[in-house]
């Protein structure tokens, strides 16, 4: 049971680091497609980018 324990919280701990490394989206960031115009659009920032996929990067202007 207690190796059970061990391996989750490591599948728990890798999974987080994985997603860290992805992405440099912040919580603020709010992503909306709008389809008809064919863009993604922060409801945070206002920052847009063309396409179909939704961004994984933060476009926010750094200050």
């Amino acid at each position: 049971m207690p190796v059970l324990l061990i391996v989750l919280a490591l599948g728990v701990f890798a999974y987080l680091y994985w997603r860290h490394r992805s992405t440099t989206l912040t919580r603020d960031c709010r992503w909306r497609q709008d389809r008809r115009r064919g863009i993604w659009r922060c409801a945070f920032c206002g920052a847009q980018k063309p396409g179909t996929q939704a961004p994984r990067v933060c476009l926010r202007p750094k200050e």
